[in-house]
Parts: C-alpha cells; sequence; structure tokens
C-alpha cells in the first residue's frame, strides 16, 4: 500500500485541507497533551501578520515547520536519521602567521557545524519561500525534504532528487504519517504515542471525527476526550492562537 510521502504526494490533500487538518490535529494536541512542550503537532495563526505556522516534532530530533501564506504553502520536514540529513562539522580556515606557515602549527583544525542541503531538495524552491527554508528556526532545524504549491500551482511540487536507497529514504513517510486527512489515522497513532492518557479511556473515533469536521469544541467535548483536564484557562488560550472555534 502506498504511504503518503515525497513519492505520493498526491495522497497529500490540497493547501486549504492540509491548513484544516493541522489546525484540528492541533486542536486535539492541546486537548490530550496540555503540557505544550511533549506535544507532536502545535498551530499558530498569528506566526505573522500575513502567514500561519504549524510545526510538528517528536522530541528525538525530527521536525517538520509547514507554512501557509498568501503566497502558497511550504512544508520543511527534517528527519535526523535519513542520509539526506546533511549537517557536518566543516573546518574552518585562519589565517596562519608567517612563522606559522613556515614552520607549521600545532593548533588543532577548528571545525563548525553547517548544513548541507542534498543537491535538488531546494535547488528549484521559489522565491517566495526563500525567506521561510533559508531564514529561522528553519535553517537551525535542518532540511531532509521540502514540499511546495504557489498560489499559481495546481499540485504539490519537489525539486529533482536522487533519494537514498534504503527504505527510509528522505524521512518523509515518517514525518507526513498524520497529514492524510484521515481521522483513523490519528487515533490509532494517538493511542500508541499518549499511551499512558488511553490506558482507562479509549479515544472514541468520533470524538476525533467531530474535531476534523470542525465542530465547536466546549467543555462537554474536552472532558469526553480528556476526563482529567482541569486547566481550562491555558486550554482557551491554545485554541485562540491555533484558530480554532470553541465555547469554554
Amino acid at each position: 500500500m502506498n504511504k503518503l510521502s515525497t513519492e505520493n504526494l498526491n495522497l497529500l490533500p490540497n493547501p486549504k485541507d492540509l491548513q484544516k487538518i493541522c489546525k484540528s490535529i492541533s486542536a486535539l494536541e492541546a486537548i490530550i497533551c496540555p503540557e505544550w512542550e511533549y506535544r507532536y503537532y502545535s498551530y499558530q495563526k498569528d506566526w505573522s501578520e500575513t502567514e500561519e505556522f504549524c510545526e510538528m516534532r517528536n522530541g528525538q530530533g525530527d521536525q517538520m515547520l509547514m507554512l501557509f501564506s498568501k503566497n502558497g504553502t511550504c512544508i520543511n520536514g527534517f528527519a535526523h536519521e535519513s542520509e539526506m540529513n546533511g549537517w557536518r562539522n566543516i573546518p574552518i580556515e585562519e589565517k596562519k602567521s608567517f612563522v606559522e606557515k613556515l614552520f607549521g602549527s600545532k593548533k588543532e583544525d577548528k571545525t563548525e557545524l553547517a548544513q548541507i542541503i542534498p543537491k535538488g531538495v531546494v535547488d528549484d524552491l521559489p522565491e517566495v519561500f526563500n525567506e521561510f527554508i533559508f531564514g529561522e528556526p528553519v535553517k537551525s532545524i535542518g532540511t531532509t525534504f521540502c514540499i511546495w504549491q504557489t498560489d499559481n500551482d495546481n499540485n504539490w511540487k519537489i525539486g529533482e532528487v536522487d533519494l537514498p536507497k534504503d527504505e527510509y529514504k528522505d524521512g518523509s513517510s515518517d514525518l507526513l504519517q498524520l497529514l492524510d486527512g484521515k481521522p483513523l489515522t490519528y487515533k490509532n497513532w494517538a493511542e500508541e504515542y499518549y499511551e499512558g492518557n488511553f490506558e482507562e479511556n479509549e479515544l472514541r473515533i468520533e470524538l476525533v471525527e467531530r474535531i476534523y469536521n470542525g465542530d465547536l469544541i466546549t467543555k462537554e467535548l474536552v472532558f469526553e476526550l480528556n476526563p482529567e483536564l482541569d486547566d481550562f484557562e491555558q486550554l482557551k488560550s491554545d485554541l485562540n492562537e491555533i484558530g480554532y472555534e470553541h465555547k469554554i
């Protein structure tokens, strides 16, 4: 069975639906995992005056950042175990004195950690996404795959990339797994990832479907998803930041 990845971009929802999915997942995360630092997904509708932003992180070095703007949508993924992880210690060339050049230097060669993005990944990136991909925080995180669709495009695009021959490739099949738009995909994943939360209470598929459908989040719905949640002021703030409609 084909999995959503850079090799199967036809399985990735269109930008408008993707944005809705990201908000739904982030809302579910805010309810299921009140501690922000332990969440898998988070969303900021006010990333800038004209941009919205979604982040996925697994706490093990993998991250995916998504930009939604008037110019289009861009997804940056970094899978640290991929062969396409381009972070390397690069030698720093220092100026040597005449004596050092003549007799040699006993100084240890200095290096700095720098990223070499594999050929093709961002070579054809539209200029409107340069600030996002080559600026912070993407620059400090890294890139093993990049997907984009400008407001003039009809389909998702990637560069011409030679993927590693191993099964993991660029890591996109792992990082993109929750973005297929299927509530069952999230339910199955969340019950494993947050297994401690669901030892006594199953994550009911109909509740996930309600969030995916954009239903108004109420205290009653929250208690059905997470009976232990008690900080509703924080949840209210989180949902406002996401831009998900609620009545709390």
